[in-house]
Parts: C-alpha cells; sequence; structure tokens
C-alpha cells in the first residue's frame, strides 16, 4: 500500500514538472510571437531598390559647348566673356533616373559633378533607395524616401574635401487623410511630390519607364517644402492638388531650387485634372506655379510656370505628352548688367514618351524631347539651349523584384549651335525589396 501511495507521488510530481515545463514553452512561445508581431510591421514599413547602372557618353561627356570668339552668338560680344558663353544643354546627359549628367564639362551654373566621367564608360551605383512608411493612425501616415549615392573622390585635389558620397533626402512628409464621405481629401506637411505636370509621378527609377528623366524634368520633378492638399471628387473624375512651399517645384541638380528660404514670399502651385474612363484611365490637366525665385532675398524677383499634360494606359500603350513655359526674372543692381543679383531664366519646351507592352515582361519605348531657353547670369554666364533629343529603350520586368532597362540618347542642337558629339547609352538593373 505504501508503495502504491509513492508511486502516486511520484506520477503527480512528474506531472506537475511536466505541467511547468508545457507552461514556460508556452510563455517562451508567446514571447517569440510578440516579438514577430512587433518586427512585421517594421518588415512592412521598409522597402526601396538598388539602382545599378553601365553609362557610355560620346565626345567629352558635357552637353554643352564654349561659344570661343562670339562665333555663332556674336550678340554677347561685350556683354559676357567669349568662354563663358554657352551652348547645348548641361543636362541632357544624363544617366539615371535622378538625372545626373555624365559630365559638366566647363559649365558655370552647374558646378557640382557628381559623375564626372570625362567622357568614358563607366559602372555605376546610381542609388541605394530606402523608403520608409509608418501609420501611427489610420488617417495619418508618414513617409520618406532617401538615395544613398556613391560616387568617387580623388583623395589627391588639394581643394577635395567631400567624401563623394552623399545622401539625398528625397520625401519627408506626413499625410493626413481627412473624414470627408462626399470627396476624399488629403492634407501634407514637409518635404513632399511635386504638384506641377505628370512626370514627377515616375522620378523613382522602378516607376519610370526608361531610365532618365526628361528635358524638362528639372522644372516640375522636385521635392518642395511645405503645404499642401490633395482633393479627388467624383470618384476620381476630377484631381486638385494645390501647394504652398518655400520655393519653385524644379529638381536639386537644376540651379533654381532651394529647399529654405532666403525670401517671405512663398510659391503657391496648383494642378487641375479630368479623368475619363478610356482604358486603365485618360487624365488631362493643367498647372501653374507663381512665387519669388529661390536662392535670393527679392520679393519681386518672380518665377512663374505653367504647362499641361496628358496621360493614357490603354490596353498595352502607355502615352505621356506634357508641354509648360516658365519665366525666372532675375535681379540687376542699378547700372549693373541684367540678371547679375539673381540669375534670369526664361523657358519652354515639350516632350511625347509612348511605351507598348509586346509582352508581359517586354516593353519597348521612345521619347522626343524638345526645350529652348535662355538662362544669363550678367557678365558671369550666359546659356543658349535649343535642343532636340531622342530616345530609344526597351524595359525588362524579370519577375516583382528585378528590372532591366537600357536606352540611348541621341542629341542635337537646334537653331545656330553647330552639333557636337554629346550622346549616351545608358542601362539600370533594379533589384526592388
Amino acid at each position: 500500500m505504501r508503495e502504491r501511495v509513492a508511486e502516486l507521488e511520484r506520477a503527480a510530481k512528474q506531472n506537475e514538472a511536466a505541467r511547468e515545463k508545457v507552461a514556460k514553452l508556452e510563455d517562451d512561445a508567446s514571447f517569440f510571437d510578440q516579438q514577430i508581431q512587433k518586427l512585421l510591421p517594421i518588415a512592412s514599413k521598409l522597402g526601396g531598390y538598388l539602382d545599378f547602372g553601365f553609362f557610355r557618353a560620346t565626345g567629352t561627356g558635357a552637353g554643352i559647348r564654349s561659344d570661343i570668339g562670339h562665333r555663332h552668338f556674336p550678340e554677347w560680344r561685350g556683354e559676357v566673356p567669349q568662354s563663358w558663353v554657352f551652348y547645348g544643354d548641361p543636362l541632357s546627359t544624363m544617366v539615371n533616373a535622378r538625372g545626373e549628367p555624365a559630365d559638366t564639362g566647363e559649365s558655370r551654373a552647374l558646378t557640382f559633378d557628381s559623375v564626372d566621367s570625362g567622357g568614358k564608360s563607366s559602372f555605376a551605383v546610381n542609388a541605394l533607395n530606402m523608403q520608409l512608411f509608418a501609420a501611427p493612425r489610420e488617417d495619418l501616415t508618414l513617409t520618406a524616401s532617401i538615395d544613398f549615392v556613391p560616387r568617387a573622390r580623388d583623395v589627391s585635389a588639394p581643394g577635395d574635401r567631400a567624401l563623394g558620397d552623399f545622401i539625398d533626402v528625397k520625401l519627408a512628409y506626413a499625410e493626413y487623410l481627412v473624414p470627408i464621405e462626399r470627396f476624399e481629401l488629403s492634407l501634407y506637411a514637409g518635404k513632399f511630390d511635386s504638384v506641377l505636370g505628370w512626370e514627377y509621378r515616375s522620378r523613382e527609377a522602378p516607376d519610370r519607364l526608361g531610365v532618365t528623366p526628361s528635358l524638362l524634368c528639372r522644372y516640375t520633378c522636385g521635392s518642395p517644402l511645405g503645404v499642401k492638399a490633395r482633393g479627388k471628387f467624383w470618384d476620381g473624375a476630377m484631381i486638385l492638388n494645390v501647394a504652398v512651399t518655400n520655393g519653385s517645384h524644379g529638381a536639386e541638380t537644376f540651379p533654381f531650387h532651394g529647399e529654405i528660404d532666403r525670401n517671405d514670399w512663398k510659391t503657391a502651385a496648383g494642378r487641375i485634372a479630368a479623368r475619363a474612363p478610356l482604358g486603365a484611365g485618360l487624365e488631362v490637366g493643367l498647372s501653374g506655379s507663381i512665387g519669388a525665385q529661390d536662392l535670393q532675398s527679392a520679393e519681386d524677383a518672380l518665377h512663374t510656370h505653367v504647362g499641361v499634360d496628358l496621360h493614357l494606359d490603354w490596353r498595352d500603350f502607355d502615352v505621356t505628352a506634357e508641354l509648360m513655359q516658365g519665366v525666372v526674372d532675375g535681379k540687376a543692381a542699378p547700372g549693373e548688367a541684367p540678371c547679375s543679383l539673381a540669375p534670369c531664366l526664361r523657358y519652354r519646351g515639350g516632350y511625347v514618351q509612348a511605351g507598348y507592352r509586346v509582352l508581359n515582361w517586354l516593353t519597348p519605348y521612345a521619347r522626343v524631347d524638345v526645350r529652348d531657353a535662355l538662362h544669363r547670369s550678367g557678365r558671369s554666364f550666359v546659356y543658349v539651349s535649343q535642343a532636340l533629343r531622342a530616345t530609344a529603350g526597351v524595359r525588362m520586368e524579370l519577375g516583382p523584384h528585378l528590372l532591366l532597362k537600357a536606352e540611348y540618347n541621341l542629341n542635337r542642337e537646334l537653331g545656330r549651335a553647330p552639333q557636337f558629339p554629346n550622346d549616351v547609352f545608358t542601362s539600370s538593373m533594379l533589384l526592388k525589396y
């Protein structure tokens, strides 16, 4: 009997020990499950891509040349020294989605030569992009996009103190979805997408049909800093965007963009668009902006811009077209050369881009750009840009995470400027994560 009781006591102790082990395992499993649940939202908030490419630019890699002897533009004789009268387009030899030219050459307006290839072929990590998204509440989100850009540094150059590599915070904004039932309304604050034209929507390399931006993207593809409101009415049949920002909506690769304002008058901009149910959608928009010129303190030196755009996604065709023009007044001191205190600019142009999805993974495309611009800074320099660029390329989507793109850009000078070698072949391998 006593042996029987002892066996029961031993069995009870073993059962108790087993229950304790099971409880501990359950606690451990619960802990790990909680940790996983904490990490899963982080995974959903992180994304981005690697943009790796190869390019070859003809000539020196620069899109401009000096008018030595005022041979082609004699009207600038006595106004600007001959070596500082440039023809061509300093951004026409772009090699990636960031719009970086293969070389800036002798440019006096674009002195930051981030690629500096000298016209030679090269591999390049165009950008390592990181995108952040957080939703503290259902109606409040945070969005950011950051490019890590590896570039060269000449350690033997005495004045070169830069590291070569740099960081570009492209987007950093909060969005609030206003609880209205009759239409959609979102409010933004921070550094957000442009409201001008259409092309800014495909600024990120995976979203862009081709490799490089258009010649006009410099005016509309930037990320201004300020506040914005976006409304969609009648189930998206009409879209209205309005923004008040520190400065223009130009790209940072163009010297008419400043994030921190130097004047009190902000830039007001807006776009109104109508959508029609043709294919996946036909959208036609009108946009414009007005405000004090960036990078200077005068309130009456204005930058005005107006443009129209069209985008059609129909069956296997993707077509985009834009026309735009603008004026930057500049500023001059009494008795000084025009545009001596702040540079002047007038521009107009347009492009048409079309792609056709031959297969689910294969889309050839073509684009034609035309740009006419005059950019002057007192006696320091003048750029006479009358350019045409024809682009042909192919896009290959090899699954949801891998893209391959290759294109050739044929640059031609219009008007009195002579032709010079400045064509570009470029490519891009995009790995999305």
